[in-house]
Protein backbone atom coordinates (compact mmCIF):
# COMPACT_ATOMS: atom_id res chain seq x y z
CA UNK A 1 0.00 0.00 0.00
CA UNK A 2 1.33 3.33 -0.81
CA UNK A 3 1.59 5.95 1.92
CA UNK A 4 1.27 9.28 1.78
CA UNK A 5 5.04 9.71 2.41
CA UNK A 6 5.64 8.05 -0.82
CA UNK A 7 3.26 9.52 -2.77
CA UNK A 8 5.28 13.16 -2.76
CA UNK A 9 8.46 14.71 -3.82
CA UNK A 10 9.97 17.85 -3.42
CA UNK A 11 8.89 19.40 -6.86
CA UNK A 12 5.64 17.93 -7.48
CA UNK A 13 2.80 20.09 -8.48
CA UNK A 14 -0.55 20.08 -6.14
CA UNK A 15 -3.64 20.83 -5.72
CA UNK A 16 -5.32 20.98 -1.94
CA UNK A 17 -6.00 23.02 1.24
CA UNK A 18 -3.13 25.12 3.71
CA UNK A 19 -3.55 24.88 7.57
CA UNK A 20 -5.43 27.60 7.21
CA UNK A 21 -8.25 25.95 4.73
CA UNK A 22 -6.87 28.31 1.92
CA UNK A 23 -7.63 26.49 -1.74
CA UNK A 24 -4.45 26.32 -3.71
CA UNK A 25 -2.40 25.52 -6.39
CA UNK A 26 1.30 25.11 -6.66
CA UNK A 27 5.09 22.43 -5.93
CA UNK A 28 6.48 21.44 -3.29
CA UNK A 29 9.63 23.14 -2.34
CA UNK A 30 10.15 20.62 0.83
CA UNK A 31 8.69 17.53 2.77
CA UNK A 32 9.28 17.39 6.91
CA UNK A 33 8.51 13.59 7.00
CA UNK A 34 8.58 13.83 11.02
CA UNK A 35 5.19 16.62 10.62
CA UNK A 36 3.61 14.85 7.76
CA UNK A 37 3.51 18.23 5.91
CA UNK A 38 4.68 19.99 2.54
CA UNK A 39 6.08 23.27 2.38
CA UNK A 40 4.17 24.27 -1.10
CA UNK A 41 4.86 27.33 -3.71
CA UNK A 42 1.41 28.96 -4.09
CA UNK A 43 1.19 29.76 -7.72
CA UNK A 44 -2.76 30.24 -7.34
CA UNK A 45 -5.12 30.40 -4.51
CA UNK A 46 -8.66 31.45 -3.49
CA UNK A 47 -6.55 33.94 -1.14
CA UNK A 48 -4.61 36.29 -3.66
CA UNK A 49 -2.39 37.38 -1.33
CA UNK A 50 -1.00 33.62 -0.82
CA UNK A 51 -0.03 34.03 -4.67
CA UNK A 52 3.57 33.45 -4.64
CA UNK A 53 4.71 32.54 -1.46
CA UNK A 54 5.28 29.40 0.77
CA UNK A 55 2.78 27.58 2.89
CA UNK A 56 2.53 24.54 4.96
CA UNK A 57 0.21 22.10 4.20
CA UNK A 58 -0.19 18.68 5.69
CA UNK A 59 0.72 15.64 3.08
CA UNK A 60 -3.38 13.99 3.50
CA UNK A 61 -4.42 17.65 2.58
CA UNK A 62 -2.66 17.71 -1.17
CA UNK A 63 -3.76 15.62 -4.54
CA UNK A 64 -1.72 15.71 -7.78
CA UNK A 65 -2.62 18.28 -9.93
CA UNK A 66 -3.27 17.00 -13.33
CA UNK A 67 -0.77 17.25 -15.66
CA UNK A 68 0.17 19.95 -17.85
CA UNK A 69 2.85 21.44 -19.77
CA UNK A 70 3.86 23.57 -16.64
CA UNK A 71 7.20 24.05 -18.49
CA UNK A 72 6.10 25.51 -22.02
CA UNK A 73 8.15 28.89 -22.09
CA UNK A 74 5.08 30.96 -22.18
CA UNK A 75 4.01 29.19 -18.68
CA UNK A 76 7.71 29.74 -17.35
CA UNK A 77 7.76 34.01 -18.30
CA UNK A 78 4.17 34.12 -16.97
CA UNK A 79 5.71 32.50 -13.71
CA UNK A 80 9.27 34.31 -13.64
CA UNK A 81 7.28 37.89 -13.92
CA UNK A 82 5.13 36.72 -10.56
CA UNK A 83 8.37 36.09 -9.13
CA UNK A 84 9.46 39.67 -10.12
CA UNK A 85 5.94 40.55 -7.99
CA UNK A 86 6.73 38.83 -5.28
CA UNK A 87 10.70 39.68 -5.27
CA UNK A 88 11.33 36.27 -4.34
CA UNK A 89 15.17 35.75 -6.20
CA UNK A 90 16.04 32.08 -5.73
CA UNK A 91 12.10 31.24 -7.58
CA UNK A 92 13.19 33.70 -9.86
CA UNK A 93 16.72 32.22 -10.78
CA UNK A 94 15.25 28.54 -11.01
CA UNK A 95 12.23 29.93 -13.58
CA UNK A 96 15.27 31.84 -15.40
CA UNK A 97 17.43 28.45 -15.77
CA UNK A 98 14.45 26.37 -16.57
CA UNK A 99 13.44 28.69 -19.24
CA UNK A 100 17.52 28.51 -20.68
CA UNK A 101 17.47 25.01 -20.54
CA UNK A 102 13.76 25.20 -22.46
CA UNK A 103 15.47 27.59 -24.93
CA UNK A 104 18.27 25.39 -25.88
Amino acid sequence: METLLSRFQDGDWVKGKTINDELFQGYIESINLHQNTAKVRIIQSDNRQMVGKLSISTLDQLKHHEDTALNQEGHLLNFIDMALTTHDKEWFLQLTDSLKELQR
